[in-house]
């Protein structure tokens, strides 16, 4: 094996935390346009997190505050944000009763295991403090 400069840099800047370990790709399987930016660290972090707690995202596939909402995580992490299909009932039947059991009256609609709620887009740094990520 051959030593490169520019993998060793990379390994030292993953050690000091300025790089980010890099993300499998997925497969978009949203209903909604997918986000053509890269995600950011911060919004990698926050769906990981949103899908560890049981969050969930609950939209529209009809709804340009929805696409707005899920650009902001970015192509990466949109994958992993636990988004609930509201708009698709004969579709995706499961996700349509979750949607009227939450009694989701506006969308976005984001809500934690506990019962609190957040409506309309909110930013990155809105859902990490709500969430309890920061």
């Amino acid at each position: 094996m051959r030593w490169s400069p520019a993998g060793s840099v990379a390994v030292i800047a993953l050690g000091l935390g300025v790089l980010s370990p890099p993300v499998l790709a997925q497969a978009w399987s949203g209903n909604i346009k997918q986000p053509q930016q890269a995600s950011t660290a911060k919004a990698l972090n926050l769906s990981e997190h949103l899908s560890r707690i049981g969050a969930r995202f609950f939209g529209a596939w009809t709804c340009p505050a929805c696409v707005r909402q899920m650009e902001l995580f970015g192509k990466q992490a949109a994958v992993l944000v636990p988004y609930v299909e509201c708009r698709m009932p004969e579709q995706r039947p499961n996700e349509a009763a979750a949607c009227r059991e939450a009694e989701v009256r506006a969308y976005p609609t984001w809500l934690l295991p506990d019962g609190q709620r957040k409506e309309g887009v909110q930013s990155i740094d809105a859902l990490s403090r709500w969430s309890g990520l920061d």
